[in-house]
């Protein structure tokens, strides 16, 4: 008895780090963000859990002097930023498995591909479309039209071109779409390309226009609220290093504002990150949080990024505060009408991680192993509420975008 329970958990870690390889080579932009490495948090030994933070740096800024060599009153405080990194995505799957399909080491790749390797799959799904739609409800630069089909070379271009204003480095940058944006762009740029190259041949594109090109059918498909027009600013003094601004022409009681809608505000604009000069377009902004309406026709709204003036030093990221019943203009389409976004990032724009998870003790077994940056955890007991055997796979992990301006949407 105590040889085939040696010999079950042998087998549970073995399927652990067959499971955790497989979802990590699964998920797509998983694999293409930067991901938190163990010596940037400090581990818990026992373990994380839903509801847990960690904290990325985010490099400090500077502003460069081009008067003097005398730095007697320009030495700048080392700004380096922190960001709180929810462990908030989740990924969990339960089936009930019999012991005698665990205990022969023989038997395990079977085991593995019949019952494991499919909920493996579903998982990665989930955990993709997750971390995908928090990554483009955090990107506030957006090119494209809302509504058309068309994804042509200069709509590409375009979103290389706003990346490219934030000195975001030329490398490691991906371009995610789906079949049908695909199918739009390979049709758009089909004289760009030779017949027969092996990507085009097979229906899509490969390294093209500074970016590699990969399909994705897990994209976020943003929703708008109910109120698309008519808003503008409504606060005589928004200040420097504000993350909410109080906006009015909301319908009153029923008017929202959804996550991830992208505006501008009029004689809003842009700088560069070092001149600090007009980029010469308006800086957008991403709610942050769904917001109603209640018996008013305003609300404050979060959003992203937080408003900079110059008096914020190498922080600024806007050549102006927002002036009162300044124009507030909604870039994300018509009014509760869904939209698919496809998402231009560099590698630094998010950081990625997956944690690992607080495990039982008097299980039968619980095990976790990680690959590639990816954990998983299986655990077996007996269920006392169904007197079943349960075993089950867990994945625990988060996102936060660190350089935001690095990424850019392309609607349709």
């Amino acid at each position: 008895m105590a040889d085939s329970i040696v010999t079950i958990k042998s087998n549970a870690k073995k399927l652990a780090k067959m499971a955790a390889a497989d979802l990590a080579d699964s998920v797509q932009f998983f694999k293409a963000a930067r991901k938190v490495s163990k010596d940037e948090f400090k581990s818990d030994a026992s373990g994380h859990a839903p509801g847990d933070t960690i904290s990325v740096r985010i490099p400090p800024m500077y502003t460069v002097g081009t008067t003097s060599f005398d730095l007697t009153s320009a030495l700048q405080d080392i700004k380096e930023r922190a960001v709180d990194l929810p462990l908030d995505k989740i990924a969990t799957i339960g089936f009930d498995l019999d012991s005698q399909q665990l205990a022969h080491d023989i038997d395990v790749g079977a085991v593995y591909e019949r019952f494991v390797q499919p909920a493996i799959k579903a998982m990665a799904a989930s955990v993709e479309n997750q971390m995908l739609q928090k990554a483009t409800q955090a990107t506030y630069n957006l090119v494209g039209t809302a509504g058309s089909t068309v994804v042509d070379p200069d709509t590409v271009l375009a979103g290389r071109e706003r990346m490219n204003k934030y000195l975001c480095p030329q490398d490691n940058r991906h371009f995610l779409m789906d079949s049908t944006a695909m199918r739009s762009a390979v049709n758009a740029n089909k004289n760009l390309f030779v017949f027969g190259k092996k990507e085009y041949g097979q229906g899509y594109i490969g390294d093209a226009l500074g970016y590699s090109w990969m399909e994705n059918e897990l994209l976020y498909n943003h929703t708008n609220g109910t109120d698309v027009s008519g808003i503008a600013v409504d606060d005589a003094a928004v200040a420097t290093g504000a993350s909410t601004i109080h906006l009015d022409g909301i319908t009153t009681g029923t008017g929202t504002l959804t996550k991830g809608t992208v505006f501008t505000i009029a004689n809003v604009y842009a700088v560069h990150p070092q001149t600090k000069q007009s980029l010469g377009f308006l800086q957008p902004f991403t709610v942050t949080a769904n917001v109603t309406a209640s018996g008013v026709s305003d609300a404050d709204v979060a959003i992203s990024p937080t408003i900079y003036s110059s008096a914020s030093g190498s922080l600024q990221n806007v050549d102006s505060l927002p002036a009162d019943d300044a124009t507030v203009t909604i870039l994300t389409g018509s009014a509760s009408t869904a939209y698919k976004q496809s998402l231009m990032f560099h590698k630094e724009a998010f950081r990625v991680c997956s944690v690992p998870l607080v495990l039982p003790v008097r299980a039968e077994f619980a095990e976790q192993a990680t690959e590639d940056g990816v954990n998983i955890a299986i655990i077996r007991d007996f269920d006392v509420l169904t007197r079943k055997m349960i075993t089950r796979l867990d994945f625990l992990g988060g996102l936060v975008a660190v350089r935001p301006e690095w990424a850019c949407r392309v609607t349709a």
